[in-house]
């Protein structure tokens, strides 16, 4: 059986990965029946329904015998998204006591969701200054990141191609010209940004700290705002 499912970057296994995808289209069911519709054995099937238990992706309902039924895949992502950003802020720590030479970096980007989940770190982390274009979604799903730069008194200046209701935080709605898509444009502390471009689900984009890039977003940002 094939599965259009793949949770082995997030740290499951194969057999986990299928068993999940049975338990969404199949419905919640006891272990031999899972192990039936899979086509697996039954020890391998329990061990990998544990598995999806201990991971979040699956629970236990109560009774006998025991029936397995999945989380939904938006609490799954939830989940897999708070780990991550969790993951990333252990390793940015442990890198940064490292103390390692700063060198320049330039980095394609080509995932909506992983260009947010990077700018919202990179926001958490600037000391002095964020500089931000986003579509509303975007904007919005920054938010807890840009409040928290408010509250730390950083020089913040958002815009975007729609109204955005974000409180107190100002968002001035600009045109995005002849950009390609949406723009998506951010420069964090004059010290490194992203440059990108957002066609439906499409992204391409890239995340820099060159001094010549850094000031190329700069200066997109200034023109698609008027202020060049």
């Amino acid at each position: 059986m094939g599965t259009a499912i793949d949770l082995t970057p997030f740290g499951f296994t194969p057999t986990e990965s299928l068993i999940y995808e049975v338990l969404l289209t199949s419905g919640p069911g006891t272990g031999y029946t899972i192990a039936r519709e899979a086509g697996l054995a039954r020890a391998n099937v329990y061990a990998a329904l544990e598995g999806l238990v201990t991971k979040g992706a699956a629970r236990v309902e109560e009774g006998r015998p025991r029936r397995f039924r999945p989380e939904p895949p938006s609490t799954l992502l939830a989940r897999l998204t708070d780990r991550q950003g969790e993951a990333i802020d252990r390793l940015s720590g442990a890198l940064k006591a490292l103390a390692a030479p700063a060198t320049t970096t330039l980095v394609e980007l080509t995932s909506s969701r992983g260009a947010v989940q990077l700018m919202g770190h990179e926001i958490a982390r600037a000391e002095r200054s964020v500089d931000l274009l986003a579509p509303p979604d975007g904007c919005l799903a920054l938010a807890p990141q840009l409040r928290r730069a408010v509250n730390a008194q950083l020089a913040l200046s958002v815009s975007s191609t729609a109204s955005v209701p974000l409180g107190t935080i100002i968002v001035d709605v600009v045109s995005r010209g002849e950009w390609p898509g949406e723009p998506v444009i951010m420069v964090v502390d004059a010290r490194a940004a992203l440059i990108g471009s957002r066609d439906s689900d499409r992204f391409n984009g890239h995340w820099g700290s060159g001094d010549a890039f850094v000031a190329a977003a700069a200066h997109a940002l200034a023109r698609i705002r008027g202020d060049a």
